[in-house]
C-alpha cells in the first residue's frame, strides 16, 4: 500500500512540478523577441502543456485521495498541490496574454519579466527539494514586480492615453497578476516545509 501511495504521490508530484518547468519555460522565451509571430505560438503551446499537466495533475489528486487516503505531511503536499494548480494554470495563461502584446513597456517590462522568469525558476527550485527559503524569495521578487507594476501604472496615467499606452496597461496588469499567482504558491511551499 505505501509503494502504491509513493508511486501515486510521486506521480502527482510529477505534474506539478511539469507545470512549472513549462511556465519557466513560457517566460524564458518570451525575453527572447527575435521571432514575434513564432514567439506567440511557442507560447501557446507550452499554455496547452500547462494545462494538460494540470489536468493529470488534478486527476492524480482526486485518484490519490479516494483509494490511498493519504494522511499528515503526504495529505498537506497533495491538498497543496490541488490548490496551487489553478494558479499555475493562470499563471500560464497570463504568459500567454503577455506575448500577444507588443512590447511596449520598455526597459522596465524588461525587468519585470526578468524578475517574473526568477520567480518561477526558484519556485521550481523550492518545489522539488521543499525548501521554505527559496519559497521565501519568491514573494520578496513578487515585491519587486508590484513595484515595477505601480511606478509604471502611475507612468501611464500621467501621460496622454492611446493605444499602446492601453496595450502597456494590459501587459503590466498580466505581468503583475501573473507574480500574483506564483507568490501564492510560494506562500503554500512556506507554510508546508516551514
Amino acid at each position: 500500500m505505501t509503494v502504491r501511495l509513493d508511486e501515486q504521490l510521486g506521480a502527482v508530484r510529477g505534474h506539478f512540478l511539469s507545470m512549472q518547468d513549462h511556465l519557466v519555460a513560457q517566460l524564458r522565451r518570451l525575453g527572447d523577441r527575435r521571432d514575434p509571430a513564432q514567439l506567440v505560438q511557442d507560447v501557446q503551446a507550452l499554455d496547452r502543456q500547462i494545462d494538460e499537466a494540470e489536468r493529470a495533475a488534478v486527476q492524480g489528486v482526486l485518484r490519490l485521495l479516494a483509494l490511498q487516503a493519504p494522511v499528515a505531511r503526504d495529505l498537506r503536499l497533495t491538498v497543496l498541490i490541488l490548490q496551487s494548480t489553478p494558479d499555475l494554470e493562470r499563471a500560464g495563461d497570463y504568459a500567454r496574454h503577455l506575448s500577444r502584446t507588443p512590447d511596449l513597456t520598455g526597459p522596465e517590462g524588461a525587468l519585470a519579466l526578468g524578475d517574473l522568469t526568477r520567480m518561477a525558476a526558484t519556485l521550481r527550485a523550492a518545489s522539488l527539494p521543499g525548501d521554505a527559503a527559496l519559497a521565501a524569495q519568491v514573494r520578496a521578487l513578487d515585491a519587486r514586480v508590484d513595484a515595477r507594476f505601480e511606478a509604471a501604472t502611475a507612468e501611464l496615467i500621467a501621460r496622454p492615453g492611446g493605444p499602446d499606452a492601453l496595450s502597456a496597461a494590459a501587459w503590466w496588469r498580466s505581468a503583475e497578476r501573473l507574480g500574483d499567482h506564483l507568490k501564492n504558491v510560494a506562500v503554500r511551499l512556506e507554510t508546508l516545509y516551514a
